[in-house]
């Protein structure tokens, strides 16, 4: 278990270098026929009681987007400014992503999905490199995943999502006197 108190800055390029290069001598060079948990494979981290106190106590953002299998290129300067702005993220996942339910919020799209969590520290310039980020993703035709979002601007929402118009529909259809609100809804107006 993490201690209730741990110091600011405990995350830095120097300690996730270093974590990164035990993960990654950990994994053996070919792994064939091995089974593992689901937990163990979804959720590598929780191994670790409380590992979210390591970002300290201002805590930390999660960022997830998708972009197209065919915008590598935009893939490649997403990570490249995340490199240049001198941010470490303790955590970050890459994968193939497919398609799947198509649903009008639906996440998944054939593309590469980044996943970050990145410390909140005091410059207050985090949210402004997420925005650049999250104009990249509309950008290639991508999106930003609304489960883990806490700071998308709300313009960007139509052209990531382009069948909002019917879940606004559906929801106006099944909540008339908006009854069922969050805080997501309200910031993104899909409360409207």
């Amino acid at each position: 278990t993490v201690p209730a108190v741990v110091p600011s800055g405990l995350l830095n390029g120097t300690t996730v270098r270093a974590f990164n290069e035990v993960w990654y001598r950990r994994a053996p060079q070919r792994a064939r026929g091995t089974l593992q948990t689901i937990s163990g494979f979804f959720h590598p981290l929780d191994f670790l009681a409380d590992w979210n106190r390591l970002y300290g106590p201002r805590g930390f953002v999660q960022w997830q987007g998708v972009v197209p299998l065919a915008a590598t290129e935009d893939l490649r300067w997403i990570v490249e400014a995340l490199y240049e702005s001198g941010r470490s993220s303790f955590l970050a996942v890459l994968k193939r992503c497919r398609s799947g339910n198509q649903g009008p919020l639906s996440f998944p799209m054939e593309g590469w999905t980044l996943a970050l969590d990145l410390p909140v520290d005091r410059s207050g310039h985090l949210g402004d490199l997420l925005d650049r980020l999250d104009e990249r993703v509309v950008a290639a035709g991508g999106r930003i995943y609304l489960a883990k979002d806490s700071r998308l601007r709300p313009e960007l929402l139509p052209s990531m999502y382009p069948r909002l118009p019917d879940w606004m529909e559906v929801r106006r259809a099944i909540d008339p006197d908006r009854t069922l609100r969050s805080d997501l809804a309200r910031r993104l107006g899909l409360d409207r």
